[in-house]
């Protein structure tokens, strides 16, 4: 293996990582919001809905239905509900 292929075989693994920790900082974020500590206007400001939903929609296509729910609820909560 040649110093560019394994560069970019370890930059295409770190783009996955990065999403994996994407993912399961969602989790965090709503348990935080639900107890009050971050606001729905960071969030917001931090993760537009519409990545969100491209995110949804990839982890539909490879079956992660955990992953799902968690990204479903953070929308429903944070983007639909608007009662908070």
């Amino acid at each position: 293996m040649t110093p560019e292929q394994f560069y970019w075989n370890n930059k295409l693994s770190n783009q996955q990582y990065m999403k994996e920790i994407r993912i399961r900082s969602l989790s965090w974020m709503l348990d935080c919001f639900e107890r009050g500590t971050i606001r729905k206007r960071t969030i917001k400001g931090l993760i537009p809905k519409i990545q969100l939903e491209e995110l949804l929609k990839e982890m539909e296509e490879v079956e992660r239905y955990e992953e799902c729910g968690i990204i479903k609820s953070v929308i429903d909560k944070i983007y639909i509900n608007e009662k908070r």
